[in-house]
């Protein structure tokens, strides 16, 4: 599996069960999520978007991979004010995310939480970086 797979993988283990969609480089709206079986309502008000920041892998004299380094950059958007009730479920996610992806031997925490910068939406945001180490299929 390549990186972006698992980081698909990860994050929608931790976010589908509570309506969260995340996606590589853009943002994806859906009305409801299938998820075992259960249609959940999409959770209109959060969303995540990831990009794979990553440095061209390290082969072997016969061409076999040595390893890859990939950086993964995982933003938690949501609408609405830190004040608001729902802020706490959001800090909830961000720590289960950072508990799931750091529970891979192979992955760590190369930028800790920290807030996004004021967007041109009515979205704020929470960016939380990791760092990918070891060989990861590519398809090539």
């Amino acid at each position: 599996m390549d990186a972006i797979a698992i980081t698909q993988s990860k994050l929608d283990k931790v976010l589908l069960s509570h309506g969260v969609t995340s996606h590589h480089l853009r943002r994806v709206e859906v009305d409801y999520i299938e998820r075992d079986g259960r249609r959940i309502k999409a959770n209109k008000d959060e969303y995540v978007v990831f990009r794979l920041i990553s440095n061209p892998p390290r082969r072997y004299g016969d061409g076999k991979p040595l390893t890859d380094r990939a950086y993964v950059d995982v933003n938690y958007y949501y609408s609405y004010e830190k004040t608001d009730s729902r802020y706490k479920d959001v800090r909830a996610r961000i720590k289960a995310i950072i508990k799931e992806f750091l529970s891979d031997s192979k992955i760590r925490l190369a930028n800790g939480e920290s807030d996004i910068y004021d967007l041109d939406n009515p979205y704020r945001g929470i960016n939380v970086e990791f760092l990918f180490i070891g060989v990861f299929d590519n398809g090539g």
